[in-house]
């Protein structure tokens, strides 16, 4: 079965606001065995929304669209629709006493505005919301479904999962599709490809993989469409097992965490404690660290030693250090690591110092230049990276780097 998502409002068309509904959309749509063939956005147009309402019609099986249904002059939806599937407007009571409890419970008195959002075309099924004035519309036509939300996104994924969903399941024979992601870091996009490019080859024919790639991991996302979920996974899961095999230590995880979530776990499971010295990140990795429910069982906390001044003061690097190598250095990054392990009497440290740009750079030390150490009683590790001349990017890159280096230190195979 095929879908398309529709976003309507010209605040998306100028980048006034983020389209994070479809996304979230089309993960739930996909999850129940829906293949989402396109996402659109178009502007608060009548001709417009008709004419890409016949467009996506002439091949999707449901078409969910958000946005236009508000009080406002511009939120033309509705009206719009209920030309389109040749209907009228009429005031709905069970709608309006929906709208009169909600607006009374804010405490404010019902406007003709509120009680023109209780009117719905009347050839629609319509998808009551309690928790707004605007309430989802269903209609059919020629076997398909049409499905009109709220763009409030709270209003929107409410309506969703508690009717929308389970509407479908009844209306359409769905296919099940099993989704499983196997995380990564270390390995770049183009290099992972080459490294599996055998093994890709030769997976299970009805098994369709994506590379989904980020700064802090790249995602690899086996999906099946099946009839028998048990042999589907089977199937799945004897290809991971293969792909461990050629990738185990730039594996960290599944699902949906992220390296500091894995970090976590494993000082958890040895019962370690973690500090961290940061100067370009700025405490980007304790915050990273620290997001992590539960996370102060085992991470003490961290400086910002962003000057030399604390490097000296609170790390107790030497002077002739930072004098004689800079603080972007191996000599300096090492030593913060062995002085932060020892401030906070931490089992594991993390250090990073680097030029994060745009300006700073040197023919020697260029932007982007990081040291990142790690240590532990057992010694120090250092590596210096060069990652390029974006200040954000060069702040997200070394965090991740700091993690993953720690994640393989702990495990006992980290490569110098």
């Amino acid at each position: 079965m095929k879908a398309d998502i529709i976003t309507i409002g010209d605040e998306l068309l100028i980048g006034q606001i983020t389209d994070t509904n479809s996304q979230w959309i089309a993960e739930q749509l996909n999850l129940i065995g829906f293949e989402i063939r396109q996402i659109t956005s178009v502007s608060d147009d009548k001709k417009h929304i008709k004419k890409t309402l016949d467009d996506v019609l002439d091949y999707a099986n449901l078409v969910v669209i958000t946005g236009g249904l508000g009080p406002t002059e511009d939120d033309l939806t509705k009206e719009t629709l209920a030309e389109y599937f040749n209907s009228e407007l009429k005031l709905n009571e069970d709608v309006l006493q929906d709208v009169k409890d909600f607006v009374q419970a804010k405490g404010f008195d019902l406007n003709e505005r509120n009680i023109k959002q209780a009117e719905v075309p009347t050839n629609c099924k319509v998808l009551r919301n309690k928790n707004g004035t605007a309430p989802g519309m269903w209609f059919e036509k020629n076997e398909k479904v049409i499905i009109s939300l709220p763009a409030v996104p709270f209003e929107m994924k409410e309506l969703v999962e508690r009717q929308v969903i389970p509407k479908l399941k009844d209306r359409f024979k769905l296919s099940n599709v099993i989704h499983k992601t196997i995380l990564t870091y270390g390995i770049p996009e183009s290099s992972l490809a080459e490294i599996l490019s055998d093994w890709e080859q030769k997976l299970h024919k009805k098994i369709k993989l994506a590379y989904l790639p980020s700064p802090e991991r790249i995602r690899l996302r086996f999906s099946m469409v099946c009839d028998d979920k048990e042999k589907a996974n089977s199937i799945i899961n004897k290809e991971i097992e293969k792909l461990k095999g050629i990738i185990g230590k730039a594996i960290f995880g599944e699902g949906d965490m992220y390296l500091e979530e894995a970090v976590g776990k494993l000082l958890k499971e040895k019962g370690a404690t973690l500090s961290v010295a940061e100067s370009c990140t700025a405490g980007n990795v304790s915050r990273l660290i620290a997001s992590i429910p539960g996370s102060s069982e085992y991470f003490k906390g961290g400086v910002v030693s962003y000057s030399n001044e604390i490097k000296n003061k609170q790390l107790g690097v030497a002077q002739n250090l930072l004098d004689d190598f800079g603080a972007v250095s191996k000599q300096v990054v090492e030593a913060m690591v062995t002085g932060q392990r020892e401030l906070f009497d931490t089992d594991f440290s993390i250090a990073i110092s680097g030029i994060a740009g745009p300006g700073g750079g040197t023919a020697e030390k260029p932007v982007g230049t990081t040291w990142i150490a790690v240590a532990s009683k057992d010694g120090v590790i250092s590596k210096k990276y060069t990652f390029g001349k974006r200040r954000l990017l060069n702040v997200r890159f070394a965090s991740s780097k700091a993690l993953d280096m720690l994640r393989k230190y702990i495990l006992g195979y980290y490569e110098d």
